[in-house]
């Protein structure tokens, strides 16, 4: 559902994502995995690191059996270095 990342300008991981689960889902669970992950920088010097692999974490959403249709849950990120993101995820589960 989302990725975490802090990388130095030489797109090494600067520190490492601290994800706490602020509000569950209602209807599955939420895993967090440290993981090589590509990063997603729009603009700046370290925008060369999306093209390749570093040390980040993943969030992975799995919903109820049989359940569909709205959830959401919501997570506070920091990086250990004073920037702390409040970030709500809004998932629509679908039937496949």
């Amino acid at each position: 559902m989302g990725q975490s990342y802090n990388l130095n300008v030489d797109c090494t991981p600067a520190t490492m994502a601290n994800i706490e689960l602020v509000q569950a889902p209602a209807h599955g669970s939420v895993e967090f995995v440290k993981e090589n992950i590509y990063s997603n920088y729009k603009d700046g010097i370290r925008i060369k690191c999306n093209s390749r692999k570093s040390l980040g974490v993943s969030e992975y959403y799995t919903s109820n059996s049989g359940y569909s249709g709205p959830d959401i849950y919501k997570v506070r990120v920091s990086y250990g270095e004073g920037t702390i993101k409040d970030v709500t995820v809004n998932i629509n589960v679908i039937k496949n």
